[in-house]
C-alpha cells in the first residue's frame, strides 16, 4: 500500500496576492470585511472559500513553509490560520509561530497611526520614544520568528541543552509576542477603543492572538527556562538576523543586558525602510499588497 505524498501548502507570496491590501475598504478579505463579519456575528465565508480553493484547508505537514503561508493569514485573521495546523513534530511551533503574522500587522497599524497623528505640530512618528518601542516591537517580532522558524525546520538551536529550544518557543514565544502587542495597544492610546477601519482590525488581532495563544486548545504555556537568553548567541540565530537586534528585544531584558541605543536606531532605520517599501517585517522580508 503506497501512501499518496502530502501536497505542498500555497506559498505566502500567493496567499498576499489573492488576499489583497487588507487595508483597502473594498477589499472582501481586507480588515473593513472582517470587522463586517465579525459585527454581523456571522462567519467570515469569503476567506474560508478563498483558502479553500488555494488548498490551504488541506492537509499538509507542519513545517515551515506552511508557518509561513499561515503568517500571511494570520496578519488578517489569526483565528482562520490557527484552524489550519496540523499534527506533527513541528506543530507547535507552527501554532505558535503563526502569531507573528497578526504581530507583523499590529505592528504596521501602529506606524500607520503614528505617522499620521501630528503631536506638537508634527508627527508623533518624530518622538524618540515611541520610536523606540516600535523598534523593541520589531526586535520581538525577529526573535520570536527565528525561534519559532528553526522550530519548525526541526533543527534545535542549542542540542547541548535539551528541550531548552522547545520550551522557549512553548512558553516564552506566546508571552512575548502578547506582551508586544499589548505594548502597542498602549501607543495607540485611545484611538485604541475606536472600532471603525484597522482601529477595529487591532482590537481583534489582539483579542484573537490571545484565545489562540492562551485560550481553550492552545499549546500549553509552562514556566520559562531560565538560560533563555543562551538562544540568543546561537550560531542558528546569529546566521539569520543581527545578535544585536535579537538581544534589543524587550522580552529579554530580565535576562540580558538593556539593549544599546544604536541597536534600537539601527531596528527603527529597517522597520521604516520595510514599511516604505511594502515588505513584511519576519525574517522571511517578503513582498506585501499593503498601501500606506
Amino acid at each position: 500500500m503506497t501512501t499518496a505524498p502530502i501536497a505542498a501548502p500555497p506559498r505566502a507570496d500567493l496567499l498576499e496576492e489573492r488576499l489583497g491590501d487588507p487595508y483597502a475598504p473594498d477589499n472582501p478579505y481586507g480588515f473593513a470585511a472582517l470587522h463586517a463579519a465579525r459585527t454581523a456575528g456571522v462567519p467570515f465565508t469569503a476567506g474560508r472559500d478563498l483558502l479553500d480553493s488555494l488548498g490551504l484547508l488541506a492537509g499538509h505537514r507542519a513545517d515551515a513553509e506552511l508557518l509561513e503561508s499561515l503568517r500571511a493569514v494570520t496578519r488578517r485573521a489569526p483565528r482562520l490560520a490557527w484552524d489550519r495546523v496540523p499534527s506533527g513534530a513541528a506543530a507547535e511551533a507552527v501554532r505558535i509561530g503563526a502569531v507573528t503574522g497578526a504581530l507583523d500587522s499590529g505592528l504596521r497599524i501602529a506606524l500607520r497611526h503614528l505617522r499620521a497623528r501630528r503631536l506638537y505640530g508634527a508627527p508623533a512618528i518624530e518622538i524618540p520614544q515611541l520610536r523606540a518601542v516600535l523598534a523593541g516591537v520589531f526586535a520581538d517580532l525577529l526573535l520570536c520568528d527565528a525561534l519559532t522558524s528553526a522550530a519548525a525546520r526541526g533543527e534545535d538551536l542549542l542540542p547541548e541543552r535539551a528541550g531548552l529550544h522547545a520550551a522557549a518557543v512553548r512558553s516564552f514565544v506566546p508571552r512575548a509576542a502578547q506582551d508586544a502587542l499589548d505594548r502597542l495597544s498602549v501607543v495607540l492610546g485611545a484611538w485604541f477603543y475606536i472600532r471603525q477601519d484597522e482601529r477595529a482590525a487591532f482590537q481583534e488581532l489582539l483579542r484573537d492572538s490571545q484565545r489562540g495563544l492562551f485560550g481553550a486548545g492552545a499549546v500549553p504555556v509552562g514556566p520559562e527556562p531560565p538560560e533563555l537568553a543562551e538562544l540568543v548567541g546561537a550560531p542558528g540565530l546569529a546566521g539569520v538576523c543581527d545578535p544585536a537586534w535579537l538581544a534589543a528585544a524587550p522580552s529579554l531584558r530580565a535576562r540580558a543586558s538593556l539593549p544599546r541605543e544604536s541597536a534600537l536606531r539601527e531596528l527603527y532605520g529597517e522597520l521604516d525602510r520595510r514599511y516604505r517599501a511594502h515588505l513584511s517585517f519576519g525574517l522571511a522580508c517578503r513582498p506585501l499588497p499593503d498601501r500606506p
